[in-house]
């Protein structure tokens, strides 16, 4: 096979989507003749594949050649062949589509400037994008979901043109509503919680009273009035409910939710640069994503009409990138999903990105660590006080200044400059220099806890210049002062603090060593790896991960926005992923359920959001304690509550565990309840056709005995214990019994007082424990052993064989045996006694009791 050089393919005008370009095979020719011949002859040793298109990788080092049928005529051309070429030399074989394969849109971005269709192809793109037939274009890359969507929207394409599926002409979508039949002012919302712009923008420090804060488009002014509460700078103005407001300038300027709302293209242009133009600092900026919100209503523009007759514009994450890109000529900074900083003020813009990636959790653990400083011993004169012993005294004099600066040390992670001091002037007064109270603090204190601070401080700054690396748009000529500072401690120059990160950055993206990091972090107690390799954690664990996984988490957060507003996240290192999981009330709750999950994929900067609850039902989240450490709230509850939940068989919860509805009525089945950090038995009074074990109900169990049958007395148990138990009999006895021999017959089950009073010949309510849980008139238990009893048979067998398989296999109370063709008497409780009794005639006929023991009864022949 020939070679050819790959950037000559690149650097042919295409298509762009994600990290690929295509482009029509003819525009080889628009290269130098000689390159064009050797592509030619390239492409010649191909067989088995007449390519009409090329797809060149841009950051990959390979190339593909497409055979698309009939692209002329074809409005949408399928794709009948591929081959994939590794530039190295490897060949994938031809792939061949058939039934539903991948399709083509936008033809006229592939073809030469000067070919005569692409007026006709561009018309059609447009009529496409009016009618909103576009968005989401990740589900209409193939035949079977375009064709669904054009006949779902009610429309087909004829030569090259949009209609109805009756054949006739659509208008321009433009002018098919007047701008002034929609309802904007409809969509604003009386909030009593700041929404989720304000609560972002409070996350991050943003709302602590150092900022001013205009509200653009406020609606009702509900986050302006509760910043007003909390004694925040605030205004806010709105074309509709305060449109005498005046605009003001301030630090932050809010434009959340606005622009979706807004039909007309030009005005929603207006509004983000007015906004814009009114910041100090930065906008935040956000809109509804089509992930979250699915479209209600009919297609208008580039948008839907509701019911309620207002517009909306859904966005995904990168189209609303690319949006506030275009109109602003700055680079967004994302936050959440659909929310985005846009600083017009660059400095501040790197102190907030710095901030993002900074470990405070290990500079809070190091000041934790903080000793105390012990009391110096007291003696008459001076003279007599060793060395360290006048320091621990003059520490203990000035401990709220020298405590106050030591903090400020491990903070840094580098000695503070003159203008970090805490109190720069008292200090000087007790030392002279700034200099000699450090020499004095690392004197006293020692250099275990600086070297700490220090490391983890590299460590945050080589991850923020990953970062930066990461985005190459956003580098600028010159750093605040703090961060010019840190490059010369920790790095001592840019271009080493440049290259580690660049290092850094690459390293992200190598399987081999992410896996090699999630299993080091999982060694180290921050979350669990499973059987595939992927790691879960709890997002508070991000700052405490290796710096390889923190910059593969921030490439996350360069696409998303602000991961730690999930609950947990997990890395699959192998496919390039990361998935946020968001749950109801993770901490006070020992089995969460999931109410969000969104996967992020960094290969191609998307994110996919399922939201649980009407089409997904939210699943629970098992043995929770696996993702967590022991500084987390409950921790120690939730630890014991796995460990017991584990201790139960009968709940699957291995992989993703069982379904929530299998799970709750396997807990029902087997009368347990969550109460807290606790697994209880069941308060619940059941329905008699409730489960009773896997193969009865509480009625089988209750109206069992021949003289229920003939009294027809209720005979239900009173204590929910009572309940519990028989489930218990049921699941530990009876169950297992039926697995192995088939089908019983329950002769005799729970016996209430009532009926006790009716049944003839000889019992014993105080002993046998079918009264179970139940109470007297007084108030006490009936039966002291508490727990459960039935008697049963097994049709066409010999219940010695049965008696002797219950005494090896089940974990039983008390067993009394009658005989080989008689039922037999069995109970669970809590004593556990194992005692096996003989009920065998004696001489007078009457039933005599013998005790025998396990190794007795199993040896026991038929004989009895």
């Amino acid at each position: 096979m020939n070679s050819i050089d790959l950037q000559i393919l690149r650097s042919i005008q295409g298509k762009r989507v994600n990290n690929k370009v295509y482009f029509h095979i003819s525009l080889i020719d628009s290269l130098h003749s000689e390159d064009a011949v050797n592509i030619y002859c390239f492409i010649n040793d191909i067989i088995d594949i007449s390519p009409n298109f090329v797809k060149v990788s841009l950051n990959e080092d390979y190339f593909s050649l497409l055979e698309y049928g009939d692209f002329e005529k074809n409005h949408f051309p399928e794709l009948k062949k591929s081959t994939k070429i590794n530039m190295k030399g490897f060949k994938r074989p031809v792939f061949c589509y058939q039934n539903n394969p991948p399709i083509l849109h936008r033809k006229e971005l592939l073809l030469p400037n000067d070919h005569p269709d692409i007026p006709k192809f561009a018309a059609l793109t447009k009529q496409l994008e009016d009618a909103g037939l576009f968005k989401d274009s990740r589900k209409i890359g193939y035949k079977k979901q375009w064709e669904e969507r054009l006949r779902n929207a009610g429309y087909k394409v004829v030569d090259h043109k949009l209609v109805k599926l009756d054949g006739s002409e659509i208008a321009p979508l433009e002018t098919t509503e007047k701008t002034s039949n929609v309802e904007r002012h409809r969509t604003a919302l009386t909030r009593y919680a700041l929404s989720k712009p304000m609560q972002l923008l409070a996350k991050h420090d943003f709302l602590e009273g150092k900022h001013t804060i205009f509200d653009y488009g406020c609606g009702k002014g509900s986050d302006v009035d509760i910043l007003r509460q909390n004694k925040l700078t605030a205004n806010g103005w709105d074309p509709h409910f305060c449109p005498d407001n005046a605009k003001q300038t301030a630090d932050i300027v809010n434009l959340g939710f606005v622009i979706n709302v807004i039909e007309d293209k030009t005005e929603r242009m207006e509004a983000v640069l007015g906004a814009y133009q009114l910041c100090t600092q930065f906008l935040c900026a956000a809109v509804m994503l089509g992930e979250q919100s699915p479209e209600r209503g009919r297609l208008f523009r580039d948008g839907v009409l509701t019911s309620r007759n207002t517009f909306q514009r859904y966005y995904s994450q990168e189209e609303f990138r690319e949006y506030l890109r275009r109109v602003l000529d700055e680079e967004p900074v994302a936050v959440g999903p659909g929310v985005f900083f846009v600083f017009k003020d660059k400095d501040a813009e790197q102190a907030f990105l710095e901030r993002r990636y900074r470990n405070r959790a290990t500079a809070n653990r190091l000041i934790s660590q903080l000793p105390k400083v012990p009391k110096a011993p007291k003696a008459k004169r001076a003279a007599r006080l060793t060395k360290a012993d006048q320091e621990r005294a003059f520490y203990e004099q000035h401990a709220a200044l020298l405590d106050e600066l030591w903090l400020r040390w491990l903070e840094l992670g580098r000695p503070p400059q003159d203008d970090e001091f805490p109190d720069l002037a008292a200090s000087k007064d007790l030392f002279g220099t700034a200099q000699r109270a450090l020499k004095f603090l690392q004197r006293f204190h020692g250099d275990e806890l600086l070297k700490l601070a220090f490391d983890s401080r590299r460590d945050d700054l080589t991850v923020y210049f990953a970062m930066r690396r990461f985005d190459q748009q956003r580098i600028y000529r010159h750093l605040p002062e703090s961060l010019k500072r840190d490059v010369k401690a920790f790095f001592q120059n840019y271009q080493h603090a440049q290259t580690d990160g660049e290092r850094l950055l690459f390293s992200a993206g190598n399987p081999a060593l992410l896996r090699q990091m999630c299993q080091q972090a999982a060694a180290q107690g921050y979350g669990y790896l499973d059987e595939e390799g992927a790691f879960t954690f709890h997002t508070a664990q991000v700052v405490a991960l290796p710096p390889i996984l923190r910059v593969y988490i921030g490439c996350a957060t360069f696409v998303f926005g602000d991961v730690t507003s999930a609950d947990l996240l997990k890395i699959h290192a192998e496919s390039g992923k990361l998935s946020l999981m968001k749950y109801d009330d993770f901490e006070e709750s020992p089995l969460p359920r999931l109410l969000e999950r969104i996967k992020i994929s960094l290969v191609n900067q998307r994110f996919e959001y399922y939201k649980y609850g009407d089409t997904y039902t939210p699943p629970y989240l098992y043995r929770k304690a696996r993702f967590l450490t022991p500084d987390f709230p409950h921790y120690t509850e939730q630890l014991a509550f796995d460990q017991v939940l584990a201790t139960h068989p009968e709940f699957a919860l291995d992989g993703y565990g069982m379904p929530p509805e299998q799970f709750d009525a396997t807990l029902q089945r087997l009368r347990l309840a969550v109460v807290g950090f606790e697994l209880q038995p069941s308060q619940h009074t059941p329905a008699l056709n409730d489960p009773c074990g896997q193969y009865h109900t509480f009625r089988d169990f209750i109206e069992c005995g021949e003289t229920q049958a003939k009294t027809g007395l209720p005979n239900l148990p009173k204590q929910p214990d009572t309940y519990n138990a028989l489930a218990t009999l049921a699941t530990q006895i009876i169950d297992p019994v039926m697995d192995y021999f088939g089908g019983i017959t329950l002769t005799y089950g729970f016996c209430s007082p009532e009926l006790a009073k009716h049944i003839p010949g000889r019992i014993d309510p105080k002993r046998d424990q079918h009264a179970s849980h139940e109470v007297n008139t007084r108030g006490n238990l009936i039966c002291e052993r508490k727990g459960a009893a039935c008697d049963f048979i097994v049709p066409d067998e010999n219940m010695l064989e049965v008696a002797q398989w219950i005494v090896q296999h089940t974990p039983f109370d008390r067993l009394y045996f009658y005989g080989n063709d008689k039922p037999l008497h069995v109970s669970y409780g809590d004593e556990h006694k194992r005692a096996i009794v003989l009920m065998l005639p004696g001489k007078s006929g009457r039933l005599v009791p013998k005790v025998v023991t396990a190794e007795r009864f199993a040896v026991m022949i038929t004989e009895v």
